[in-house]
């Protein structure tokens, strides 16, 4: 069912390359994005939430699969709905809440044009994001443990996979690592 992009999955992170993100660019936006919303602060149980309702999502969709116009008509339906994940490209909605819970500061997301609308800004699903590199252990420890890739990208780090499905994993796994962080103080 779900699409996969041919893209090597490269885990190459230089903390001392993420520049800062100023509070001015996360209120206000920047100008690699236009359509910018300041996606930082939330919690983990907000992450949570929005993780399990798109694992639903994810299953509605696969359930699509032996019928195209089902598919159409739940992608219809989820746009005109007033949710969290209607907001974002299918499949980026779970990853970015839980980047936000570990504190790092969303900047962009696309799911590669893999479902959904047609006009992408990438061909491969990710999410750009700034973070203090003292944040970093648990996002990489997620990104090991589900195979999604990690690089530097212009002062920011962007996380990656070749399928949708990989970047909700990513965020149910990163809860975990901020779980863990949590009960080891």
């Amino acid at each position: 069912m779900w699409q996969c992009v041919d893209v090597e999955i490269v885990r190459e992170i230089n903390p001392a390359a993420i520049g800062p993100f100023e509070n001015a660019d996360a209120t206000d936006g920047i100008l690699l994005n236009h359509a910018y919303v300041d996606m930082r602060g939330y919690s983990i149980t907000d992450a949570r939430e929005v993780i399990a309702e798109e694992v639903e999502l994810l299953r509605e969709i696969e359930a699509t699969e032996a019928d195209g116009g089902r598919l159409e008509e739940l992608m219809e339906e989820l746009y005109e709905a007033a949710s969290d994940l209607s907001d974002f490209d299918v499949g980026t909605a779970g990853a970015i809440f839980a980047l936000s819970a570990a504190g790092a500061a969303p900047i962009s997301s696309c799911n590669g044009g893999l479902l959904g609308e047609a006009s992408h800004s990438s061909q491969v699903p990710h999410i750009l994001f700034s973070v203090d590199p003292m944040k970093l252990a648990p996002i990489l420890a997620a990104a090991e443990a589900t195979d999604v890739g990690l690089l530097n990208n212009s002062g920011h780090v962007e996380v990656f996979a070749e399928r949708i499905p990989k970047l909700n994993a990513f965020a149910a796994r990163l809860l975990l690592e901020l779980q863990r962080l949590d009960n080891g103080r």
